[in-house]
């Protein structure tokens, strides 16, 4: 009699959010970098802050619902929310988050995601 093959619950969330993070640091220091580059103001820092996050919450989603291959709206909100935490907690500890900020983080860490679950349980399975 074969063993089933046991994955755990948590393992599509935690590739996803390291996936996510290592793709919003990438995109995060490529817009830094052209930023750098033109001579923006540290005012600006956003307009290359909120591109990342929305790209890391998306390939985060994307790639738990590619492995978790239901529920992809679920999977893809639940990511992006726990996604987002880490960077709201650390903006309110440096002070670099306004009031105003907070739910349009939320909203677009949490919309990229679910885009993303949606569209990793859509993929096909061949990867």
């Amino acid at each position: 009699m074969r063993r089933k093959k046991r994955n755990s619950r948590l393992l599509p969330f935690g590739a996803g959010l390291a996936a996510g993070y290592i793709v919003t640091a990438i995109a995060a220091a490529a817009g830094a970098l052209i930023m750098w580059i033109a001579g923006a103001d540290s005012g600006l820092s956003w307009l290359a802050a909120v591109p990342a996050a929305a790209l890391g919450s998306f390939i985060c989603g994307r790639t738990a619902g590619k492995m978790r291959r239901r529920g992809g709206i679920k999977t893809g909100l639940f990511c992006g929310a726990v996604f987002c935490l880490p960077l709201i907690v650390l903006g309110l500890i440096f002070g670099t988050v306004q009031g105003g900020m907070l739910p349009v983080k939320l909203a677009v860490c949490m919309g990229f995601g679910a885009a993303g679950g949606v569209s990793g349980v859509n993929s096909p399975e061949d990867v």
